[in-house]
């Protein structure tokens, strides 16, 4: 089974929604913890980045089947929670990544593009 990966990334508090954000952070958490003891994602991982410059101030990383994975984009839950974060956040994202095993396959299309594409 091919394995896929989310990373929903976040930047800074909008000013004054400091308590909004907590509870979000809380609901996010469980909704994560849910999607894992139900078996719909293997695994997850929350990051807080330390001050360095950019927009990004921390970031989710969601791991499980890659069909079950892309399939929680469009769903009316993961969407709610998405919201909620774009509520008291700047600069949210939802972007697909590969990790682990899938990186090679990965390696495998580029290598194939550039055997295509950058023909001397």
């Amino acid at each position: 089974m091919a394995k896929g990966s989310l990373i929903v990334g976040w930047g800074e508090i909008i000013a004054g929604r400091e308590k909004a954000a907590q509870a979000t952070l809380k609901n996010a958490m469980q909704y994560c913890i849910r999607l894992q003891q139900e078996g719909k994602i293997d695994r997850f991982e929350v990051v807080a980045l330390e001050p360095h410059g950019s927009d990004l101030n921390g970031f989710v990383l969601i791991t499980g089947d890659r069909e079950t994975v892309a399939q929680l984009r469009a769903e009316d839950e993961f969407v709610s929670v998405m919201v909620g974060v774009q509520l008291v956040h700047r600069h949210v994202r939802v972007v697909g990544a590969y990790t682990g095993a899938e990186l090679q396959s990965l390696f495998a299309m580029w290598d194939e593009q550039e055997d295509k594409l950058l023909v001397e």
